[in-house]
């Protein structure tokens, strides 16, 4: 992620066409109402990359929304929902949802 002109890696925990839920490191200072770029690197060719910002805060991890996600990382993102998911139909439901 960056926000500003600092950088730092997240865990990710989970991840949806709405957003992803993520763990800060430790100590971070951000001010939660700045949207941030972020990476998500899938392998050596592929990545997501989108504008996102902090909805929420539990239990010291991040819930962010997405704000900005081109059509090649929005791919990307589809596919990688698509092969992990149980439910296809919720997939198709999402997607629906977003327009």
């Amino acid at each position: 992620m960056q926000c500003g002109h600092e950088e730092w890696s997240c865990n990710l925990l989970d991840i949806s066409l709405k957003g992803m839920l993520v763990e800060p490191p430790d100590n971070i200072d951000i001010n939660l109402d700045n949207p941030c770029g972020m990476a998500l690197f899938l392998g050596e060719d592929i990545s997501i990359h989108a504008r996102v910002q902090i909805a929420h805060v539990n239990d010291g991890n991040w819930g962010l929304k997405w704000l900005q996600i081109d059509v090649a990382s929005l791919q990307h993102l589809r596919r990688l929902i698509e092969l992990n998911t149980n439910n296809p139909a919720m997939l198709t439901r999402e997607l629906s949802e977003l327009g």
